[in-house]
Formats: structure tokens, C-alpha cells, sequence
């Protein structure tokens, strides 16, 4: 893969940590056998983005702390980033540095301090493995040194009724933050949007000698959300750098089956994508974009048989579905053989399938009417 820089900009010089260590629970089967930052997505690997911002951004290395199923994002990170690097990729797993594991996102730092200090970096850029978007970091990492903040956090906004999913916070005038609460339930608006909330995108840039001091208390601050950046809130060092104030902004977090599937048809037609793919990418079989005219992804070495129909469904790698199998218009139904969400989107994987041929005929059997014996 080959990417041009961003124009304009001297290259990035922060140390680069990226935390790619999650298991992705609410997606639920989909990362029984990988961790959500190597989840399949439109042709590459959903961790491609961040890191094709970091490439681009002129960062010369990148530290990746992983912990859950590393197996294959390890094998993704050496094949295709790790020459894209002047400095290379250093992978750090969480298990093998402590028997615990990294214990939060600040932690993950914390173990890895060393490397850290010994770059020399006055500037620590700490970025999530698993958010669809296009960002150029120096512009953030120029922000934050004319600020003189010891931490900034990039933000964008997101539907109020979406925001109790992320860190949600407000800001004043001069982009001093004033609030941050850590996925709350009854979130709060913007003052100029009632509908919207202003959102932490994961996405942060801490100044290293002041988190140093943070993190050298070994009981607690492990985490950013839950720990560091409220720290930061209340000691009035704290700013936001906001990529979307000109104008339009992509950025998806793809955590759930809902947002996972809805983001991945935005990708579809790479030529009408909202932002370039980090990847070259395969074009999509005549499968893929019939499965998509009805909202649906294939994964993978996912298949549909003849006649089959499927909306609003995630098909997981491997997965046939049977011959004139309809999924997506009887909800009821879907909800006995499938995980269904609240939202509509069906999962459909191989070990689902497996247990509706095995028991669908045997229900259909003691569904059927009872007929009485003819008498002779």
C-alpha cells in the first residue's frame, strides 16, 4: 500500500501509543475469534484507519498495545504497516508484559512509559484502534502546543440520543473544557444544538511529564475516560480541538452490530465512499452490493444461497445461508435462530445457521396440524 502525506504540515514528531487492545463486546459473536480492531471492514481491516491517518500524518513509529486475541491483528500489523513506518511498529501485549494485563487505556501507557521517555517526545498522541475516520494529527498536535494544555481532547459531534455511548463534555469559549463525563446516561446538549452532544473521539494528545506525574499512582488513574481526563477537567488543563468546526466531519464509531453494519454500507462503492479507504480494496461481489441494496453486509467468505434473502442483517465470515432462506421481515421469527438488536440488525453466523437446519424441521414437524386417523 502506498499513501501520499498530507500537504502542508511538517511531520508529526509525538510518540504515537495505539490502544488496540478491546475486545468489542457489543459485537457479540463477531469477535469470539479476533479483537474488534481486526474486524473486516469494507475490504481491509477496521484498525486500517487510524493508522493510515498516522502514516500520513508523518508519525516515524507506532507503539501497539493490544491484549484481547492479538493473534491476527499481529499478523495484519507486520504484513501491511510495518515498513509503512521509518521507525517500524512495536507491538506490546498486555499479557506478556504482566500477568494482569493492561488494567485500562492509561494503564496501557503506564507499562509502556518507558519506551516513552527514552523517544525523548515531549508530546504523547494516544489514539483508539477502532473509529472510522479521516484525521490529520499535526494540525491537533499544533493545536495543542499553541494552547499550552496539558491535554486535548479532539472531539466531534454526535446525536444526543446516540451520546451516552462515548465521553460527552463541554467547553468554554477559549476551548477550555469545563465538564467531562464518561458515558453518562442522561447526557447534555450543546448550547447551540439541543439535538446534539459534543463527544471525546478517542483521540488525545497529553503533554508526557504531566501524565507521567499522574500515572506514577499506581491505585487508580488507569483508565482516561474514567480517570485521566476528568483529573485533567478539574485542574483546568484541559481543551478540545474540534476537526469538524469548518464544516462536514466523518468519524463512526463502529461498536455496536447497528453502527458496525450501517457504517460498513457507507464503503460499499469505494468511489462514493464519504472518505478515501485506507486500503486497496477488493471491488464488491454482485452479492455484496445485492446484500447492501437491502442494508445487509456479507463478510468474508460469506455466501447466500439461491433465492435467499436477507435485510438489515450481518452475515459473519463463513456463513451460507440456505437455499430460500428469508431473514429480516419476520422479527419474531429471526429472534429464535438469530441475535437480533433493538435497533433491527440481525447477526447471522455459521454456528447459527448450523442450528436452524438442524432444528427448524423438527419444529416445523410439531407445528403442523393434527390430522385424526381415518376410520375404515
Amino acid at each position: 500500500m502506498h499513501f501520499p502525506s498530507f500537504p502542508s504540515l511538517p511531520a508529526a514528531d509525538a510518540f504515537c501509543i495505539l490502544l488496540a487492545g478491546g475486545q468489542g463486546t457489543r459485537l457479540h459473536e463477531l469477535t469470539s475469534t479476533e479483537c474488534k480492531p481486526a474486524m473486516p471492514f469494507a475490504g481491509g481491516k477496521l484498525v486500517d484507519f487510524t493508522i493510515a491517518n498516522a502514516m500520513r500524518s508523518g508519525l516515524s513509529q507506532l507503539l501497539v498495545a493490544t491484549q484481547y486475541l492479538p493473534a491476527g491483528l499481529n499478523r495484519h500489523l507486520e504484513t501491511e504497516w510495518r515498513h509503512q513506518f521509518p521507525s517500524g511498529i512495536e507491538i506490546r501485549d498486555g499479557y506478556r508484559l504482566r500477568s494482569s494485563g493492561y488494567r485500562g487505556t492509561a494503564d496501557a501507557v503506564r507499562a509502556n512509559l518507558s519506551e516513552i521517555v527514552a523517544s525523548g517526545a515531549e508530546d504523547i498522541l494516544v489514539l483508539s484502534a477502532d473509529h472510522v475516520y479521516q484525521m490529520d494529527y499535526r494540525a491537533l498536535l499544533e493545536s495543542h502546543r499553541a494552547s499550552g494544555a496539558k491535554v486535548t481532547v479532539a472531539v466531534t459531534r454526535a446525536p444526543l440520543a446516540q451520546a451516552s455511548s462515548f465521553g460527552v463534555l463541554s467547553a468554554d469559549s477559549d476551548g477550555v473544557i469545563a465538564d467531562f463525563a464518561e458515558k453518562p446516561a442522561r447526557p447534555h446538549p450543546t448550547p447551540d444544538d439541543p439535538m446534539h452532544a459534543l463527544i471525546s473521539m478517542g483521540v488525545y494528545v497529553l503533554d508526557r511529564r504531566w501524565l507521567s506525574e499522574m500515572l506514577a499512582f499506581e491505585d487508580g488513574m488507569d483508565d482516561f475516560g474514567q480517570d485521566i481526563l476528568p483529573e485533567a477537567v478539574r485542574q483546568g488543563v484541559a481543551r478540545v480541538y474540534q476537526p469538524d468546526a469548518a464544516g462536514a466531519f466523518y468519524w463512526r464509531d463502529v461498536g455496536t452490530l447497528d453502527s458496525y453494519r450501517l457504517a460498513q454500507l457507507d464503503f460499499v462503492d469505494p468511489a462514493r465512499a464519504p472518505i478515501p479507504l485506507p486500503a486497496a480494496t477488493v471491488k464488491p461481489s454482485r452479492q455484496m452490493q445485492l446484500a447492501a441494496e437491502r442494508g445487509s453486509v456479507l463478510m468474508p467468505g460469506a455466501r447466500l444461497g439461491y433465492r435467499a434473502r436477507v435485510e438489515r442483517a450481518i452475515i459473519a465470515p463463513g456463513a451460507i445461508v440456505p437455499d430460500g432462506l428469508v431473514i429480516g421481515e419476520d422479527p419474531e421469527d429471526d429472534r429464535r435462530w438469530f441475535r437480533v438488536t433493538r435497533g433491527g440488525t440481525a447477526l447471522v453466523t455459521a454456528a447459527m445457521l448450523d442450528r436452524y437446519r438442524e432444528e427448524r424441521p423438527r419444529l416445523h414437524l410439531l407445528t403442523l396440524p393434527f390430522l385424526p386417523a381415518r376410520s375404515s
